[in-house]
C-alpha cells in the first residue's frame, strides 16, 4: 500500500510544481489589467507634476506673456495723441507763411514798406527794414540796418529844425551825383544845375529845380545845391513828405540817402551798399512807402 501511494504523492507534487511554475510565468487576465492601469496613474502623476512645479510657471514667464497685450494697447494710445496733436499743425504752418506784422502801424495799399523805427523821439539812429506784403501779413526782405536820422530826433518837422519827419511817405523818384545804381525809380543824374529848393517864400519850395547857380529865382542860400553835397548825394530817395500839397517852412529836401555816419539834418542815411540793395528792391509797380517812427 505504501509503495502504490508514494509514487502518487510524487506525482502530484511534481504536477503542483509545475502547476505553480506555469502559474508565476503566465500572467493572468487579472494581473495584466493591474498592469495596464498603473501606467494611466503614472501618466496621471506626471501631468499634475508638470503643473504643479512653481520652477516651470516662472521659466516660462507666461504672466509677462499675457500682459504683454496691455502694454502694447498703451503704446498703441500713447502714439495716437501725437497723430491727432499733428493735425493742428498744418494750420500753424500756414500762420508761419502768412508773414509777419510790421514793426509800425499801417493800414495803406502799398505793396512795399520801408520800417525806420527810433528807439526814442530823441534817438538819432532808427532801425530799417524792407518788407514786401504778401498774403495775411509782410515778408521782410532787407535789414535790419541801423541808420542816422535827424540830430533832434523823430516827430514834426519844420525848416526850422533838424527832425525826422514821422509818419507814411511815398517813394516816387532818386537821384544821384553817380550813375544809377540799378532802381527802377524813376532817376536823374545830378550836375551843377541841381537845386532842391529850401526857401519857404518861393512858389518852387520844396520841388527840384535846375538852373545855372548865381542865375535861379529863389534864395539860393536858402536852397540845397545837390552836387555840393558830395557822396551823401552819391545816391539818393526822394521822401515824399510836404510834397502835395506843399505847406510852406513845413521842411523840404528831405531823402533817403548814403550815410557819413552822423546824425542828419532830418533826412535818413544808411551805408552806401544797404542803400544800393534798397534802390534796386524799390519797384514802383508796388507804390513802395517809407514809414517812420
Amino acid at each position: 500500500m505504501r509503495r502504490i501511494l508514494l509514487p502518487f504523492v510524487l506525482a502530484c507534487a511534481v504536477a503542483g510544481l509545475v502547476t505553480a511554475s506555469t502559474t508565476v510565468r503566465t500572467p493572468t487576465p487579472a494581473e495584466a489589467a493591474p498592469q495596464l492601469l498603473t501606467a494611466p496613474a503614472a501618466v496621471d502623476i506626471q501631468t499634475p507634476a508638470l503643473t504643479v512645479e512653481p520652477s516651470a510657471t516662472a521659466s516660462v514667464s507666461a504672466p509677462p506673456s499675457v500682459s504683454a497685450p496691455p502694454v502694447s494697447a498703451h503704446t498703441t494710445l500713447t502714439s495716437a495723441p501725437p497723430a491727432v496733436t499733428r493735425k493742428p499743425e498744418q494750420p500753424q504752418a500756414q500762420t508761419r507763411n502768412e508773414g509777419e506784422q510790421l514793426p509800425l502801424p499801417y493800414s495803406g495799399s502799398a505793396g512795399q514798406v520801408i520800417t525806420v523805427v527810433a528807439a526814442s523821439r530823441t534817438a538819432t539812429t532808427a532801425t530799417l527794414n524792407a518788407w514786401t506784403r504778401i498774403e495775411g501779413g509782410w515778408r521782410r526782405d532787407l535789414g535790419p540796418v541801423t541808420a542816422n536820422i535827424g540830430s533832434m530826433g523823430v516827430g514834426q518837422a519844420s525848416e526850422t529844425t533838424s527832425r525826422t519827419p514821422a509818419g507814411v511817405h511815398s517813394l516816387t523818384e532818386a537821384f544821384g551825383i553817380a550813375a544809377n545804381n540799378g532802381t527802377k525809380l524813376p532817376y536823374f543824374q545830378v550836375d551843377d544845375s541841381d537845386w532842391w529848393v529850401s526857401d519857404s517864400a518861393s512858389p518852387a519850395y520844396n520841388t527840384h529845380v535846375r538852373c545855372e547857380p548865381g542865375a535861379c529865382t529863389f534864395n539860393e542860400k536858402a536852397g540845397e545845391h545837390l552836387l555840393a553835397a558830395g557822396s551823401v548825394y552819391n545816391h539818393a530817395v526822394v521822401i515824399n513828405y510836404n510834397r502835395s500839397p506843399v505847406q510852406p517852412g513845413a521842411g523840404s529836401a528831405f531823402f533817403l540817402h548814403v550815410s557819413n555816419g552822423k546824425a542828419t539834418a532830418g533826412c535818413v542815411s544808411v551805408p552806401s551798399a544797404q542803400l544800393d540793395a534798397i534802390m534796386r528792391w524799390l519797384d514802383p509797380a508796388q507804390h513802395p512807402v517809407i514809414n517812420i517812427g
